[in-house]
């Protein structure tokens, strides 16, 4: 079994992993021996040695939820992430309440590369589908849920961003999101929601990908992104809708963000259609926002990655003929 398999590997590649484990009272072991069939991420030896890792295993319930962001229920292999993936990133919950990971697979040199993002981190699975009676361990060279990078370096390596990117390259829009003393909260539309706006407004989305209009693209990225003294997780956000009972307001680069935020159950669910988890929603000028992916934290912010972006039509308009 996969408890057995880490027990025997007391010694081995996951040596670490095990003891880190067993120092937390070992109550993760329990749970994976409880749960059936199961998938383990494994984080490998030197994946714990990493600074920001180290500096966070005193914090027991830290810990906890860092262990359970690295297991899946159900056997998971590489021949099923394969399969998810053939339309789109696939999203996977972990066990850890209401955190998922993302596989990507791309090629290189003729060879697969996967790559699982969890909690800001980005990993790539070393040792694929080592298999147990009971489900398969990956052996993966980073531990997720414990950021490394900053708001800009997350999205200049994370493969459902780049259209985000590409319009904050076009003004020098994105400079400031390396700047560490800042506290920035992305609503950062998914390439998916780019295409969107394609569909929906033809014109407007042509010129907000051209150079030229580089002004129009800045401020609209200027109201996706609020700069506080602190980060706001969506818990937070629909925490702060209730108390408000209406929208918040929260501070960007020029203006402010009115938006209301709400959990509602069951609108997000897996491929198949047959696992429904609850989502968080964002209502903007009386559009509603799904938020495709909460809470991926970076060094000096955080991200929430969203279905579509705060965007009107007569947001790019162009005077004269």
């Amino acid at each position: 079994t996969v408890t057995q398999f880490l027990q025997d590997n007391e010694n081995g590649a996951l040596r670490k992993f095990y003891n880190v484990i067993m120092d937390n009272g070992g109550e993760v072991l329990t749970d994976i021996s409880n749960l059936g069939e199961i998938t383990i991420l494994a984080p490998s030896n030197d994946a714990w040695a990493a600074k920001s890792v180290e500096n966070n295993l005193g914090n027991r319930e830290k810990v906890r939820s860092i262990l359970n962001m690295h297991i899946i229920k159900g056997k998971l292999n590489v021949a099923q992430i394969h399969q998810k993936n053939a339309k789109m990133i696939a999203q996977v919950p972990t066990v850890n309440d209401r955190t998922f990971l993302y596989f990507n697979i791309r090629n290189e040199n003729g060879e697969d590369v996967i790559t699982v993002e969890g909690g800001g981190v980005n990993a790539t699975v070393l040792q694929a589908d080592v298999a147990q009676t009971n489900g398969y361990v990956h052996i993966i060279d980073k531990v997720l849920g414990i950021p490394y990078t900053t708001v800009l370096e997350k999205l200049e390596t994370d493969p459902m961003m780049s259209d985000t990117f590409k319009l904050g390259q076009f003004s020098d829009f994105n400079n400031q999101l390396n700047n560490t003393k800042r506290r920035f909260t992305y609503f950062v539309p998914r390439d998916k929601a780019w295409q969107k706006t394609k569909l929906d407004y033809p014109s407007t989305h042509k010129k907000l990908f051209m150079e030229d209009f580089s002004y129009h693209s800045r401020s609209i990225l200027e109201r996706h992104l609020v700069i506080a003294d602190k980060v706001y997780t969506m818990n937070d956000l629909v925490a702060m809708t209730a108390e408000s009972g209406d929208s918040v307001l929260l501070p960007t680069y020029r203006d402010s963000l009115k938006v209301k935020v709400e959990e509602e159950a069951g609108h997000l669910h897996d491929d198949s259609g047959l696992i429904e988890w609850t989502g968080y929603v964002i209502t903007w000028n009386f559009k509603k926002i799904n938020v495709y992916r909460p809470d991926v934290e970076c060094t000096n912010g955080i991200i929430h990655v969203i279905d579509y972006p705060m965007l009107e039509e007569r947001d790019v308009v162009v005077n004269g003929g």
